[in-house]
């Protein structure tokens, strides 16, 4: 049987987002010759040089049903709402020879029942235990048995995912080490890659840092996180901040993100940003809230630090912190097991117990006062992440090789 060419493989990417985790390598694989289709909720994604489809939830969720079921429902229709516009596709005549979906949110959950001789491959990020490793010292308790009960039926949109899956991928070894085993022995680690040619290291932005409100020269603490969180350390990070204001250190601190919680508690009312500023004797003219910034911000914010900061509880870990190693950052984060897959303390960053402030505190009055006798540590995270998981020469021709050997088995 003649082994088919890789310029010949059809490939569907379905993710309620664009372009996630599965922009970039779609892109590259399209310049390789694939056919590839990305279906999503998300709609305006501007000039791509694959086909983008989109699908829509015809309803939102159940109310007054058991809370239980909520996230179940929403996947199972997320699920639906792919199928109706696979079914049309199908009936165009599209058949993919491989479909990659983002677990979780349920979308590819029907992916298989439409083209059952299509190989289906979730794509798995986090699954849910109790007592949760992602638990941070701000979380209030509960229940034992209704905890590990919800955590039980969250993971129900992955076990569908699973029931049709003929191989599943997970970016960390840490996240896939939270998948019981018999699960576990289907999911082969694949790193999402970083492109180490934009995210690289390169001279401070003044026009940036002053567009900001940054003096030249001032030295530069960052700290950049989806939302503003304790799942990522934010109220650890303010915290930090306050104190070495108080020791007279003169550094501005950069924070980007939203003010929202992406993951964990949310506060009954107020955000934690207002939370903070309202407990902590802060010098406000020193600490510059950005929001959300554009990657060439980002990159160039990373490239302007004297150190940046990456907390999180034992969780997904954040592509910002593989995207500020490719940009050479002087490294403080937390000594916490899906950071350390990726950082050595004291050979390409400086790592630190988040919950203890003095320790952090000190750990960053070290890295700013010594950043330059430091410098090792930016190269030597530099190396590792042009060496371990650069996109374009290593994470994605491994992942094309993979598909290739799913598609072929």
């Amino acid at each position: 049987m003649t082994k088919l060419h890789y310029s010949q493989h059809k490939i569907l990417f379905i993710h309620e987002n664009f372009p996630a985790q599965f922009g970039g390598f779609a892109d590259w694989l399209t310049a390789k010759g694939w056919d590839v289709k990305y279906a999503t909720a998300k709609t305006d994604v501007g000039a791509v040089k694959f086909d983008v489809v989109n699908f829509k939830a015809h309803r939102g969720v159940t109310a007054g049903q058991h809370h239980y079921l909520t996230g179940y429902e929403k996947a199972i229709i997320n699920a639906q709402a792919f199928a109706r516009m696979a079914v049309d596709l199908s009936k165009q005549g599209y058949r993919p020879d491989i479909i990659v979906a983002h677990s979780g949110w349920g979308v590819g959950s029907f992916a298989k029942d439409v083209w059952p001789g299509s190989k289906y491959v979730p794509y798995f990020e986090w699954y849910y235990s109790w007592p949760p490793k992602d638990r941070s010292r701000h979380d209030l308790p509960s229940d034992f048995l209704d905890g590990r009960a919800k955590a039980r039926v969250r993971n129900s949109p992955m076990w569908l995912d699973f029931s049709s899956a003929d191989a599943a991928i997970c970016p960390t070894k840490y996240q896939a080490e939270q998948f019981p085993l018999f699960i576990r022995d289907m999911i082969s680690v694949m790193p999402d890659g970083v492109d180490t040619d934009l995210h690289c290291p390169g001279s401070r932005d003044e026009e940036l840092l002053s567009r900001i409100g940054i003096p030249r020269d001032a030295r530069v603490l960052t700290y950049l996180a989806r939302g503003m969180e304790p799942t990522r350390g934010f109220p650890e990070m303010m915290e930090a901040v306050a104190k070495l204001q108080q020791r007279g250190n003169d550094f501005h601190t950069i924070i980007v993100g939203s003010e929202r919680v992406a993951y964990g508690r949310k506060l009954e009312s107020g955000s934690w940003k207002q939370r903070m500023i309202e407990d902590l004797d802060l010098d406000l003219s020193r600490v510059h809230f950005t929001g959300l910034v554009s990657r060439k911000d980002m990159i160039s914010i990373f490239q302007s630090s004297d150190v940046h900061l990456y907390l999180t509880v034992p969780f997904v870990l954040s592509w910002s912190m593989l995207e500020a190693m490719s940009c050479g950052c002087l490294l403080v984060a937390s000594d916490t097991d899906p950071v350390r897959e990726f950082l050595k303390h004291g050979d390409n960053a400086l790592l630190v117990d988040m919950n203890n402030t003095e320790e952090l505190v000190s750990m960053l009055e070290h890295a700013l006062s010594e950043g330059e006798a430091l410098k090792v540590l930016r190269h030597n995270a530099r190396d590792f992440a042009s060496r371990e998981f650069d996109a374009k020469s290593i994470a994605y021709p491994r992942k094309m090789k993979f598909l290739e050997q799913v598609i072929s088995s």
